[in-house]
């Protein structure tokens, strides 16, 4: 019998085929169990959302306090406290952040005030003068269809749609009120458990932005004490830059869809489009969508519109086109600091994949999103390149038969320098030492 050696190998082999195991083992357990899980998460959800609140408003409104703090109020209160300089510090970002929180929820409340009428007049006029929109309809298939062996079959369909949802309205609707009632009156108070969530968010936000530098460094104590110095850089590095990509586009897109929102309303009441108010909201929403959005919300509202007036549709539909270029050439990019840096495929995908996903939510978080984590990968993509002597822009790619394995030269097609050199004063600029060692934008 041979004598057994042992090797460490047969160690990292047998922890690698026990974690296999465990995690396959957890994982079914996980999907078994996945409802439960679900309700726990939705759970400690709700427990959370005050805080999900202070959150998302803090970080919101961190960029206005900071100019207000820095610009107004520093110099006022080094003024009131001119012997007390870290009482002066305190009242500055005191008076900043109770400033921009009345600010931001005193234009909110602005806005709601002189809104909230005219859309509640407006569905009034729309539920009004439903019956009329169907005899509209009606009259406009006889013209459009006059003589057409579809058009009695059109006609008996819109009859049998009206009919139809007066008989829901009868039968089902009616009985079933009290069910309605039970259901209106959890909808109201889950209404006023997200009111409550929402103003103790109110506080926690003060909170978080009158100690926003302790609970940096109480995050980079943890860091350095969980991983070493030069991952912990790196983390650093990697948040301050999502932190600028991510809320510098979130705070852009809602200041460019409130103007936007703003000026489609001024422009309506002067005209005297109607459903001033009820469109210039919906297009204010849907303008956070990049690429569709302005469509998802022109649409509808036109329709609605050209219910009422043909001409003012035709009126809207080219103040619409003209908005989205002023805003698409103009708006946007004064207001947006640095560029998404990504195509328009991957835009696409963004906004189709998350949308997919989350819904309008993600429709609207895609496009940061996957910025973030386009250029993370390909900064950490070129860092694998240099490492291995490569180019990294990747124009340096195009007609690329093999790399040499041990000289790492780049050997391209015989036709390759042929076919794309045509059109090499066409690629985009990139940064770079001027030896193909660049990033691209």
């Amino acid at each position: 019998m041979k004598n057994f050696r042992w090797d460490k190998k047969y160690l990292y082999w047998g922890v690698t085929a026990f974690c296999v195991v465990l995690a396959s083992i957890l994982f079914f357990w996980f999907m078994e169990r996945l409802p439960g899980v679900m309700g726990v998460l939705r759970l400690i959800g709700d427990a959370l959302s005050p805080f999900i609140y202070g959150i998302l408003i803090a970080y919101l409104l961190n960029k206005a306090m900071g100019i207000f703090e820095r610009n107004v109020f520093k110099k006022l209160s080094e003024k009131m406290f001119k012997a007390k300089p870290v009482r002066a510090r305190k009242a500055a970002r005191i008076f900043s952040i109770i400033f921009v929180e009345l600010l931001t929820f005193g234009i909110i409340a602005g806005l709601l005030v002189i809104m909230l009428p005219q859309i509640y007049n407006s569905i009034m006029n729309l539920l009004t003068k439903s019956s009329q929109y169907i005899d509209i309809v009606v009259n406009w298939v006889e013209s459009f269809m006059s003589g057409d062996t579809l058009e009695p079959i059109v006609i008996d369909w819109i009859n049998r749609a009206a009919d139809y949802m007066v008989n829901w309205l009868e039968t089902s609707l009616l009985p079933q009120m009290d069910t309605l009632i039970a259901s209106i009156t959890g909808g109201v108070m889950s209404v006023v458990s997200a009111i409550f969530n929402f103003l103790v968010g109110v506080v926690i936000s003060v909170y978080i932005l009158y100690n926003k530098e302790t609970f940096s460094a109480q995050a980079k104590k943890v860091l350095f004490a969980t991983v070493k110095p030069r991952a912990g850089n790196a983390v650093i590095r990697e948040m301050k830059f999502i932190n600028d990509a991510f809320g510098d586009y979130i705070v852009a897109e809602i200041i460019d869809s409130l103007i936007v929102g703003v000026i489609n309303y001024i422009f309506m009441t002067i005209v005297g489009i109607p459903y001033a108010a009820l469109v210039s909201i919906l297009m204010a929403l849907t303008n956070l969508i990049p690429i569709f959005g302005p469509f998802i919300g022109a649409i509808p509202s036109a329709l609605l519109i050209l219910l009422e007036s043909p001409m003012m549709c035709l009126i809207f539909v080219i103040f619409t086109l003209v908005l989205q270029q002023i805003d698409g050439n103009v708006i946007k990019p004064r207001i947006h600091s640095t560029k998404s840096g990504i195509s328009g495929f991957w835009i696409m995908f963004a906004i189709l994949f998350f949308g997919g996903i989350f819904g309008i939510g993600g429709m609207i978080l895609g496009v940061p999103i996957t910025t973030v984590l386009y250029s993370i990968f390909r900064r950490f993509n070129n860092s694998r390149l240099r490492k291995r002597g490569l180019p990294e822009n990747t124009r340096s790619y195009m007609g690329v038969e093999s790399v040499d394995p041990s000289t790492g030269e780049i050997i391209y097609a015989p036709d390759s320098q042929e076919t794309w050199g045509a059109g090499s004063d066409k690629e985009p600029e990139e940064k770079g030492d001027g030896k193909g060692n660049g990033e691209n934008k």
